[in-house]
């Protein structure tokens, strides 16, 4: 599994500059999206994107909350928002930060922040806090937290944007609203890369010392290599047992037993008792959902140390549960084919590489959540647990409902079998 950066956090707040924000979009939108490392054709906006406009020409404040399945999201939000005009700053891992002097310095002015995500950032939290009271540019955080790599399939949201976005309503008041603007960012490829994929597949099969032949089933040789190389992860982690074969038997039954017992032992640590033990994403998002309650109380400071690692391990057990779920088997199609071989790639060398091919971005805008109505009119509004966590469904089914119909209407080369 891909591990997180381990290097010392440090807390780079935003420093934006109006010039720097534009030449950054500007670049952004003539060299990094078509250019190799996102290899992004066109860029397609549909949805509410009147109304965010209207909300950005009132100065009201706006908070976006996109999908983050691919490492080319921030560049497509980016893009986004100079088209709509609506500069936005972001929260953004810190060890994007520590990549170059230059590189940090330049992120700052464009407007990003850093965030620890295996740590209780007050720091970070109390940035995201500001720009969103000051209301002078909007704010950006990906909920999913990290990169799954399934485009067509949104990892539940982690409930920190709601927390923070709720947070400052309360403190703004019933006459500065805040607009929640749920974004769903799909990337499709134009062109057959099927090719390049299998060599990918054949790189990854070598690494698990498996032969590869291009004449079988490519989805059995998909799951054939995959399950190899996961089951030495997981044995190597501890999740599985020395006589465990996760060569045998059902695979996905095999990987919902390891996130069974991961969970378990959280939950555990934590006190939680699963209401339904069957449902283990239901059973992660709850175990995520305290584990955000512990790291983010003051009161309970002795404990963010230990929470951290229980962050860690909830955030390998949505990863496994990641592949327990049939994404590639239940439509295997050039996208969803070509996703979980880069996540299988990236997870086992520990590195990024390029897309395969050219891509079209297609996003579309959901509805604006007016905070201000939403918390006079909810009927969680008045219990601060419920509301958080109402807000962030209504978000993460929003964001779900965009790519569904966005998916519906695909018609590219990814959108095909493979």
């Amino acid at each position: 599994m891909l591990d997180f950066c381990d290097a010392p956090y440090r807390f780079f707040p935003a420093r934006p500059s109006l010039i720097m924000m534009s030449l950054c979009r500007w670049v952004n939108a003539r060299w990094s999206l078509p250019g190799p490392n996102h290899r992004i054709r066109h860029l397609l906006i549909d949805g509410a994107t009147d109304s965010v406009k209207a909300i950005e020409k009132r100065g009201e404040r706006i908070l976006y909350v996109p999908n983050h399945s691919t490492h080319s999201d921030p560049q497509v939000m980016t893009e986004v928002q100079r088209r709509l005009g609506t500069p936005s700053c972001f929260m953004a891992a810190y060890d994007v930060f520590l990549r170059g002097r230059i590189n940090g310095w330049v992120m700052q002015r464009a407007g990003a922040f850093s965030v620890d995500r295996e740590g209780s950032d007050r720091k970070s939290m109390a940035e995201a806090l500001k720009w969103l009271n000051a209301g002078r540019f909007g704010l950006t955080i990906f909920p999913e937290g990290n990169v799954y790599m399934t485009n067509d399939r949104v990892t539940p949201f982690l409930e920190g944007a709601a927390f923070l976005a709720l947070k400052a309503q309360k403190d703004l008041g019933d006459g500065r609203p805040i607009h929640v603007v749920p974004v769903s960012i799909k990337l499709s490829h134009i062109s057959d890369v099927r090719q390049q994929v299998r060599e990918r597949l054949g790189a990854l099969a070598a690494l698990a010392g498996e032969p590869h032949d291009d004449g079988n089933d490519p989805v059995e040789e998909l799951v054939r290599i995959g399950r190899d190389l996961l089951g030495k992860n997981l044995r190597q982690r501890g999740y599985l047992r020395p006589d465990e074969d996760i060569t045998e038997g059902h695979l996905v039954e095999v990987l919902r037993t390891s996130v069974d017992r991961i969970a378990s032992g959280l939950e555990t640590k934590i006190g939680l008792e699963p209401k339904n033990p069957d449902d283990l994403t239901d059973r992660l998002r709850k175990i995520r959902a305290a584990i955000h309650q512990i790291r983010s109380d003051p009161e309970k400071e002795a404990e963010h140390r230990v929470a951290a690692s229980w962050a860690d391990e909830a955030i390998l057990a949505m990863r496994i549960l990641g592949y327990a779920n049939p994404y590639v088997t239940e439509k295997s199609t050039l996208d969803r084919f070509a996703e979980t071989v880069e996540k299988l790639h990236e997870d086992s060398f520990g590195r990024w590489e390029r897309p395969f091919g050219l891509r079209d971005a297609m996003v579309s805008l959901g509805e604006p959540i007016n905070l201000a109505a939403w918390l006079r009119d909810s009927a969680e509004a008045g219990k601060s647990r419920q509301a958080v966590n109402g807000l962030t469904r209504t978000i993460e089914d929003t964001v779900q409902s965009g790519l569904d119909a966005i998916n519906a209407g695909n018609d590219r080369e990814g959108a095909k079998p493979f």
